[in-house]
């Protein structure tokens, strides 16, 4: 077996598959989860680290940044943190698995290789990126980037090799290095860091230049500011040309000489380029860039006319010839690996002599040897090779299975003897292999007793246990060996009694308490799957909870346990359907089902849930309530669920007005009861829920198109002062619910405090949708109530404040009515001009 100095590390409920990644700030290891997804670890030991303060700060980074991290599409998701089992050794954190770099998100274990920017990255041949590719992934990562610092964070080590790729879309990853804005410990990678150092939002933006010049030059980092031989031509040269102005701005050695300085300034700037627009600058930076630029390229120009002159001639063209052969050789640990090229023929075996191959190819191998897993190892010949063999290395996974027909020796050294296809353990479960798994489940192992007794002619202490305790040594055992190399997902491990054994050193305790010895069988089971259709087609399917794919088309799940699970189908409009279903060993079982209609909601379509709300669609993925929320769908709300009464406003309210004086929490709650009260009237399905609009997408709704990536707090700086209505306020046209001349003839207001002349006649709430809608077919989006959102105004500052948009009845104020307004209030703060709409959103199943 391979002796390795850092062991697999114990993740719970994750078996620990192989190493695929590592640096100076910890390792990345493949592993399976207990629903069979597959999902990347991140493992940081304290050991790596010289004193305790720095290990604990990294981990307070990770811990800040978990909750956040599925907040933005451009993040890597982190789906658990924690620590070793001894809580010191290190910390941990389970991170959804990047594609493969050769087929994508079709993914095997044994051949697993994350696709990364590195790995795309042609830069080692002189290509560039495509000028939109380029644009796309700059534009998605600094709105990550903006995000992080939106919420006090940095992430301190952007470059090729932690921006990953998943379903095709790139992310930021190695977020173990994200920790609070400007903390100024040195880490990050020659080339990326800038001048002033890392841990500032600056320093990040700098980072992610340098990415782009790679991506957009082809050159080293290392080469900045030196450009393309072949500068772009054609219709892309003039956006490459800004896209340059742009990278040569955030990478200018002097901060204060640097006019982008702000990840929200570097997205708007790439969208500009992006929509065809010049970027904005200044007309010296412009004269500038482009003298620099002429001047380079008509140096660049004479220096090739002079070389190729002085080479050839005048008139002698250059002489054609074939370019040198590149070399390589291939490494494995363990050595003595037959190395096999990609038709399967044996070439040669680790470590190899040299072999020849061409600059640019790619080369694949497989190594194979005996007792270790297959493994598949590709690269990309570089020029250096021409000089020097390139180097490609593997290290190979133990992998020592059972073998029908011989004899076989476990993880702990326990000999088993073949029968039939099966393996038995040659004798009992000795005491010393009952307690190292009591050492694991000491509850369990009390339920035992140990005694002497003779096996194969020697007196060996064997371990006596009940049935449960028996059948959990099996489970530990199976575990251990699965992740030591012995056994594979298909190995089935089973405790067999020997109900009959007699000894008469066996205690009355044991017997009244069935304690029997017992051996280990082995045998390797031939998995079931599952082809399923269901019509109309498109439903989602979960097993034991789980979604494993969807009925688009014949849905086929491979690799079952044979045994029994719940299966359960769900669509839009339908009836979810549940079913017990067997899987029998080596058996493809062949369902089809037809769904039952219902009253559930489809999306896309306007619909009308158990409480009379309506809802219109916004796209394919979410619906909105065409009104704020009612008094009568509080009122139940608060008799089902307990949930404190607000305070009485000092004024009637009927029940089909706007409910007030609620704060966003307990708008959230009221979300979260309508979720689970329609999931039980099978009107939505557990794909869907009830929340509160985002900022972004209350924006969208009123007709607003706004930047997203920051903070409504800095969206607002940005808003236009444009109503909902148009750009001016309308004469004697009733618009909306406002302070008006009606609240002034009220004791709560003063003509000062209203709107001059408008009166809409009402002076407070109004029914819902007592004035026209808009293009969506939504009422009241400006004025009735202010209308709680799902966002934090800002992270800047000390106190937390919710946001409120559209106005109310209290409203006079013209810019307060704007759609770019923003109230910020305490979330949990109530007033009788406070209310909300709920919009219905889809929730992406997925296969974690």
């Amino acid at each position: 077996m391979l002796s390795n100095s850092r062991p697999h590390p114990t993740i719970p409920d994750h078996e620990v598959l192989r190493k695929i990644g590592g640096g100076a700030y910890g390792e990345v290891w493949l592993a399976r989860g207990v629903t069979g997804a597959l999902r990347a670890v991140k493992v940081v030991r304290r050991e790596d680290f010289e004193d305790e303060r720095g290990f604990e700060r990294e981990f307070e980074g990770i811990l800040k940044f978990e909750p956040i991290s599925r907040d933005h599409p451009a993040l890597v998701n982190i789906l658990h943190v924690g620590r070793s089992l001894d809580g010191q050794a290190f910390y941990y954190y389970v991170m959804e698995l990047g594609d493969d770099a050769s087929t994508g998100r079709e993914i095997n274990p044994v051949e697993y290789e994350p696709r990364t920017l590195r790995s795309d990255q042609p830069q080692v041949t002189g290509k560039r990126w495509e000028i939109d590719e380029c644009i796309d992934v700059g534009l998605r990562l600094a709105e990550a980037l903006g995000h992080l610092h939106d919420l006090g964070l940095a992430h301190r080590d952007v470059k090729p090799s932690n921006i990953i790729f998943v379903n095709g879309r790139a992310k930021l990853a190695d977020i173990g290095l994200v920790a609070a804005r400007g903390q100024r410990t040195f880490v990050g990678t020659e080339g990326f860091v800038p001048p002033e150092g890392p841990g500032s939002t600056q320093a990040d933006i700098y980072s992610l230049g340098k990415v782009l010049y790679e991506m957009a030059t082809g050159k080293d980092r290392m080469d900045f500011p030196e450009l393309p031989e072949e500068m772009p031509v054609g219709a892309g040269r003039q956006r490459w040309l800004e896209l340059n102005r742009v990278i040569c701005d955030i990478c200018e050695p002097r901060v204060s000489k640097r006019e982008i300085t702000t990840a929200a300034e570097l997205a708007a700037a790439l969208r500009r380029i992006q929509c065809g627009k010049t970027a904005q600058r200044s007309m010296s930076a412009v004269w500038l860039a482009s003298i620099v630029l002429l001047a380079f390229a008509g140096w660049a120009g004479w220096q090739t006319f002079q070389d190729r002159a002085w080479a050839a001639g005048p008139s002698t063209p250059p002489p054609v010839t074939e370019p040198p052969p590149a070399m390589l050789r291939v490494f494995s640990t363990p050595e003595g690996a037959d190395l096999l090229d990609a038709n399967g023929v044996v070439i040669g075996t680790t470590p190899t002599p040299t072999i020849t191959a061409k600059v640019g190819e790619e080369v694949v191998f497989t190594l194979d040897k005996r007792g270790y897993r297959k493994l598949e190892v590709r690269a990309t010949v570089t020029a250096a090779a021409v000089s020097e063999p390139m180097v490609i290395s593997g290290q190979l996974q133990f992998f020592s299975p059972p073998q029908t027909g011989e004899p076989w020796n476990d993880h702990l050294g326990t000999r088993y003897l073949p029968l039939n296809d099966q393996h038995i353990s040659s004798g009992f479960v000795t005491a010393s292999e009952w307690e190292k798994f009591a050492k694991t489940a000491p509850e369990l192992a009390k339920n035992s007793e140990i005694i002497s007794h003779s096996q194969d002619g020697e007196s060996v202490k064997i371990a006596l246990a009940t049935r449960p305790a028996a059948e959990a040594f099996a489970r530990w055992l199976r575990e251990g060996a699965i992740k030591e190399g012995y056994l594979g997902h298909k190995h089935e491990v089973r405790a067999q009694r020997q109900t009959t054994f007699q000894n008469p050193d066996i205690s009355a305790r044991a017997l009244s308490e069935n304690l029997r010895p017992f051996r280990i069988k082995i045998r390797k089971v031939s998995l079931g799957n599952l082809l399923l259709t269901s019509q109309p087609p498109g439903a989602e399917v979960y097993i034991d909870g789980d979604f494993v794919g969807m009925t688009d088309e014949a849905l086929k799940i491979p690799d079952l346990r044979p045994k029994s699970f719940n299966l359960v189908l769900v669509l839009e409009g339908y009836k979810p359907f549940e079913k017990t279903i067997t899987i029998s060993e080596g058996r493809t079982l062949e369902q089809a089902y037809v769904l039952e209609q219902n009253e559930g909601v489809v999306f896309g379509r306007p619909w009308q849930n158990g409480l009379k709300m309506r809802f219109v669609p916004v796209g394919t993925e979410l619906m909105i309530s065409v009104w704020e929320t009612r008094v009568s769908d509080y009122a139940l709300f608060l008799a089902e669920s307990g949930h404190p009464s607000p305070p009485v406003p000092p004024f009637p309210q009927e029940p089909d007005h706007p409910v007030i004086n609620v704060s966003r929490d307990d708008a959230r709650a009221f979300c979260k009861w309508l979720t689970l009260r329609e999931r039980k009237e099978e009107r939505i399905t557990r794909s869907h829920e009830y929340r509160l609009p985002t900022d972004l997408e209350w924006s969208a709704l009123a007709g607003l198109t706004e930047i997203e990536g920051i903070s409504p707090g800095s969206r607002f700086t940005y808003s236009q002062p444009v109503f909902p209505w148009g750009a001016t306020f309308p004469d004697n046209q009733k618009i909306g619910n406002f302070a008006d001349m009606a609240a002034a003839r009220t004791p709560d207001f003063t003509t000062a405090r209203t709107i001059i002349g408008y009166d809409d006649g009402f002076s407070h709430t109004s029914p819902v949708g007592s004035f026209g809608s808009n293009e969506l077919g939504l009422f009241d989006i400006s004025g009735n109530a202010q209308e709680w959102v799902d966002d934090d105004y800002s992270k800047l500052g000390d106190n937390l404040l919710g946001v409120l948009r559209g106005g109310g009845w209290n409203t006079y104020q013209y810019e307060q009515l704007y759609i770019g307004a923003r109230n910020a209030v305490p979330p949990d703060y109530r007033d009788a001009f406070y209310g909300f709409r709920v919009v219905l959103a889809k929730i992406p199943p997925s296969l974690e």
